[in-house]
């Protein structure tokens, strides 16, 4: 790739005053009530719901008799869009709108028994949800919380089921109307019954049993495919080995900085690259800035980081490890990046100058803009130029998949799953990348997390359901399936199928989570002790009459190839002697006996002794 003159970082040269983030009014806000019940209209109506901090002096954004509550202030995910930083209340029918800010207020200051209160995204999901509710409540002609009855609640779960709605939503739906109900003191105009005694919103929304745990399957992040997986990366790959000539061109003057499709390809080809190569979630790709990766040594290991921000378990700085690759994407992000955020700098200080009455809509742009300096995953919108939303990358990857002349609806959190499958596949064997990836042989993650305590958990957790999932379909295609098994093991796990298991469900996911399974390349090893103690990793022909191992027709390939290989060695031994002949004869004797006890039609009978020995 070719090298490029150092990115420089933006110097905004702001005056000391300037330069201080806007925050939240901490004084202001601590002194607001934890609930509205019992207060009188006006007071009710003056109780500030936002406000910050501007240069010492503190501005309101928002009241409670307001229209819209301007949430921004709470909101810290750099790619939230800006409809998802308020709450706007006309989306409830004016009937039961006091009701429900009242019960809304309370969630959001105190949250529910047992949990934390709720960030602003949940807020307006229920927002929503009770917008739907209350919608159907004025079509029966109903006017108050107060006039519900059973029939009403009954006759609304009716018509959501009857809807095109899958059983999460519907169950998030439900939940809106359970929350009603507990904080029923919040307003005297409420839901004064429990909307399903003795049952819950997963239940009526049909999450029980095995439809529960067929809902959790479907609602899974879909896993790209590994010819997809391969051609996106080949796709990104190229353009990233392009960057540099494309980005002098650009800084020349001979193309536009955000209208051109190959200058933007940049942008969102290192997005995936890096998605795929450390297992970021959206919102932490785009907390990346300038100056984020780093190199260290320990052990005689060179480990490489990357750091961001991670929101969503509240955990806060957090590093994941990248390969030596990601320093170059790094490079090269910041370098397209430039121009966005020298021009950014340069807006705020023209909103700094004025120093005068700012706009509640001036002060966002300012927070904003402040926050957003050193990132680097930068887009523009109405609102400036600000990190792509996470609703905007689901736009640019699906265009970014067609470009690649794959059909596949490519999401954001698809890369995380990639990424998460990927590792447990290489936990169970396979290909050998990520022993350079990771620098542990064994590829164990306790250590890799004990090499960096701030990673993120969240993503180890990930990994390792990925690898029961992965152990539970190989043990239910050995158990159940009608395909043919070789190794010693292999044999013993076809008379089993036999054999009538009360549960065999639930008997191959307790199996899954106390058996080991490694795999050499060409077998799993059943091994709960030191078996062979490795080697036949190196002398793949003990694995097929080993007691410990299982050759499925994962392996088919590798025992076929092996098998025509040794009938052209057995040609090449007898210019060695004797000795050679016979180690040649054994392994094709014992790949064709493998493939025979997987079904296997050998393309031709092997040489006799005599033919060996000519």
């Amino acid at each position: 790739m070719a090298k490029a003159r150092k990115c420089a970082v933006p110097k905004p040269h702001l005056e000391d005053a300037a330069v201080q983030a806007l925050t939240k009014a901490y004084g202001l806000l601590v002194e607001q009530p934890l609930s509205v019940a019992g207060l009188d209209e006006v007071t009710r109506s003056d109780v500030v719901i936002s406000a910050v901090s501007d240069g010492g002096q503190e501005r309101v954004l928002s009241r409670y008799g307001d229209l819209v509550w301007e949430m921004w202030p709470f909101v810290t995910t750099p790619n939230a869009h800006e409809s998802n930083k308020r709450l706007n209340w006309s989306r409830i029918p004016e009937p039961f709108r006091e009701a429900s800010k009242a019960i809304v207020f309370r969630y959001w200051r105190v949250g529910t028994e047992g949990s934390t209160p709720p960030g602003v995204a949940s807020l307006k999901h229920f927002v929503g949800h009770l917008a739907i509710f209350f919608r159907y409540l004025e079509t029966v002609g109903v006017a108050s919380l107060a006039d519900v009855r059973p029939i009403h609640i009954t006759n609304y779960v009716h018509a959501q089921k009857n809807s095109d709605n899958v059983r999460g939503a519907l169950a998030n739906k439900f939940g809106a109307l359970e929350r009603l109900y507990a904080f029923r003191d919040q307003h005297p105009e409420v839901l004064g019954f429990h909307p399903w005694p003795n049952s819950s919103a997963g239940e009526m929304a049909g999450r029980v049993g095995q439809a529960r745990k067929d809902g959790e399957k479907d609602s899974k992040t879909p896993l790209i495919p590994a010819a997809v997986a391969q051609a996106l990366f080949i796709h990104a790959e190229n353009i990233l080995k392009n960057a540099d000539g494309i980005l002098d061109e650009r800084d020349s003057g001979r193309r536009s900085e955000w209208r051109d499709v190959e200058v933007t390809a940049i942008r969102n080809a290192c997005f995936y690259l890096l998605g795929v190569l450390t297992g970021m979630r959206s919102s932490e790709l785009s907390g990346i800035e300038v100056g984020a990766g780093r190199t260290e040594i320990k052990n005689d290991y060179t480990f490489h980081w990357i750091k961001s921000f991670e929101h969503k378990t509240k955990k806060g700085d957090v590093e994941f490890l990248m390969p030596s690759m990601g320093h170059d994407i790094l490079r090269v992000l910041e370098r397209w990046s430039e121009p966005h955020r020298m021009r950014l700098a340069e807006r705020l200080r023209e909103w700094e100058a004025n120093r005068g009455e700012r706009a509640h809509k001036h002060l966002q742009q300012i927070a904003v803009a402040r926050a957003n300096l050193s990132k680097l995953f930068l887009g523009r919108s109405r609102c400036g130029i600000v990190p792509v939303s996470g609703t905007g990358w689901g736009d640019v990857l699906r265009k970014f998949a067609e470009d690649a002349g794959v059909d596949w609806a490519l999401a954001p959190h698809q890369m995380r799953r990639l990424y998460a499958y990927t590792f447990a596949r290489h936990r169970l064997g396979g290909l050998l990348f990520l022993k350079e990836q990771f620098k542990h042989s064994s590829i164990n993650m306790t250590q890799l997390y004990a090499a960096n305590p701030r990673q993120d958990a969240a993503l180890y957790d990930e990994i390792l359901e990925e690898t029961r999932q992965h152990k539970i379909q190989t043990i239910t295609g050995w158990l159940e399936g009608e395909e043919l098994l070789a190794g010693g093991a292999g044999k013993k796990i076809m008379a089993l199928r036999a054999q009538d298991f009360p549960n065999r469900n639930a008997m191959i996911e307790e199996t899954s989570d106390r058996i080991t399974i490694r795999s050499t390349s060409h077998a799993w090893c059943l091994a709960q002790d030191a078996g062979c103690g490795g080697s036949g990793i190196y002398e793949k022909g003990r694995c097929g009459s080993c007691h410990h191992g299982v050759i499925d027709g994962h392996f088919k390939p590798f025992w076929q190839e092996t098998y025509r290989h040794q009938r052209e060695l057995l040609e090449e031994a007898r210019k060695f002697g004797p000795g050679d002949v016979k180690r040649a004869r054994r392994d094709l004797e014992e790949a064709a006996r493998v493939l025979k006890d997987l079904g296997v039609e050998l393309p031709g009978e092997e040489p006799s002794d005599s033919e060996a020995n000519a």
